[in-house]
């Protein structure tokens, strides 16, 4: 179930439950090329585009470490790496809008052998959880407000709905890519798990989802070897 958040309103901004660094985005460049480091921010990919525009040596690869944010960001920093035909680079983890939108459109994807790539669903998901603070706000309201403010919820979900989808596809990535653990069939593992927040895939399933081309630091690939507090689900994708 996707949990998402309103504070600025539309567009809907979907997040990680799980903070895993500072909320403070950082971008900038070395001798091993772009970094993007923090949640998905506005101000950020216009950074970075800037900067790689810049430099008068382009580099070709995307280092990113990020939790997530806004689908319309994710999208929009992915349709960039793949216009520009960078590599994206994954040392320690890539969630939920990164994962969704921005690993998959790296030329070449190059993970360590702990990194995350990490899911827990899209706006094309079935189901929604609001957070916390948009609980309150939608109680406080009279009906009549709440319910104008669901159905700008929803119209604005169906329509990122439509453009992940478009997306995706462009990518070559399977329709279901982004909300294949929240099937009925995978719930059991949630209930058994209570440190379990997301789901992600084997390299070859990664294949099986339509991305290729992933290289994997001193393998083999044991995502999320390295957290404690955590843990993804490794789905099994059939043909």
């Amino acid at each position: 179930m996707r949990q998402i958040a309103l504070p600025a309103m539309l567009p809907l901004l979907l997040i990680s439950s799980i903070v895993f660094a500072a909320d403070t985005t950082q971008v900038f460049h070395d001798q091993s090329g772009l970094h993007y480091v923090g949640p998905l921010d506005e101000q950020a990919n216009i950074k970075l585009f800037a900067l790689y525009d810049s430099l008068k040596d382009k580099p070709d690869t995307l280092a990113i470490r990020s939790k997530g944010g806004s689908t319309a960001l994710g999208m929009a920093l992915g349709q960039w790496v793949h216009d520009h035909k960078l590599d994206v680079k994954v040392l320690e983890y890539c969630l939920s809008s990164c994962a969704n939108y921005v690993f998959p459109a790296g030329a070449h994807k190059v993970v360590s052998n702990f990194a995350v790539i990490g899911f827990h669903g899209g706006v094309s998901s079935t189901s929604f959880d609001y957070d916390e603070s948009t609980k309150k706000m939608l109680a406080a309201m009279a009906p009549k407000e709440r319910q104008t403010l669901v159905d700008q919820i929803n119209a604005s979900i169906k329509d990122d709905a439509a453009k992940e989808q478009v997306y995706l596809k462009a990518l070559g990535v399977r329709a279901d890519y982004v909300t294949l653990g929240q099937e009925e069939r995978y719930q059991k593992l949630y209930r058994d798990d209570p440190k379990l927040i997301g789901w992600t895939y084997s390299r070859e399933d990664f294949g099986r989802m339509g991305i290729h081309n992933i290289s994997v630091i001193n393998p083999p690939w044991r995502p999320g070897a390295a957290l404690k507090a955590v843990t993804f689900a490794v789905l099994k994708v059939d043909n």
